[in-house]
Order: C-alpha cells, then structure tokens, then sequence
C-alpha cells in the first residue's frame, strides 16, 4: 500500500511540475518584452523578410520615443503575439497616434533591440 502512495505522489508532483513549467510562459505574455530571443531569434533575423504586423496601441512614452503594441505574431522573428515595447526609429510616425489606436508596424533588430521601422495607422 505504501508503495502505491509513494509512486502516486511521485507521478502528481511529476505532472504539477510539468504543468507548471507549461503555464509560466502564458503568464508573462502580458508583460513588457525586453529580453533577447538568443539563437532562435538571430536565426530568424537572417532569414527573415520584412512584412507588416497588425497591433493596438497601449502605451505611447512620446519622451523615449517608445509604443507599447499588442501585437499579433512576428513571423520574422519567430515570437508569438503579445504585449511589449518597442523603440520607434522615426519618432515623428508617433504623431497622431493614440492609445486604442489598430496599428499596423513594420518591426526589426537594431543593436539587439526591437524597433518600428515604419507604422501605420489603420482606418
């Protein structure tokens, strides 16, 4: 009977464990985004192609010339839709956005750095 209990503790710790360790990365996907994607994410830079992704305006910090998007999935650099910063290369495409705002952005690596090369905002 012992044996049994033991290897029915064991097997639940197992799988809290596991679906602990599966749930961690859902709950960070709203928070700001600033750590680098490493090797997966260099991979994807080199062969990426530049294409427009759709997002909605969150946070502007016109002084920093930084949005906060909710963005839908970078396929160029291989990450899944979430909220997070990005530096704005040109901050005079910030002019006339606002929070709320459905946006559509061209995003790339600058120095290991995620920015906006070039926004749109959709009608």
């Amino acid at each position: 009977m012992k044996t049994n209990m033991k290897a029915t503790t064991r097997f639940t710790l197992a799988v809290s464990s596991l679906l602990l360790a599966l749930g961690a990365p859902a709950c960070a996907a709203e928070q700001e985004h600033s750590h680098d994607h490493g090797a997966q994410g260099a991979a994807a830079d080199a062969t990426a192609v530049d294409e427009f992704v759709n997002a909605e305006v969150r946070a502007i910090d016109s002084d920093k010339a930084k949005l906060m998007l909710k963005h839908e999935a970078i396929p160029k650099f291989n990450m899944n839709g979430m909220t997070m910063s990005f530096r704005v290369a040109d901050p005079k495409q910030m002019e006339g956005l606002a929070v709320g705002d459905k946006v559509r952005f061209m995003p790339d690596r600058v120095n290991g750095q995620y920015v906006i090369t070039k926004i749109e905002k959709l009608q």
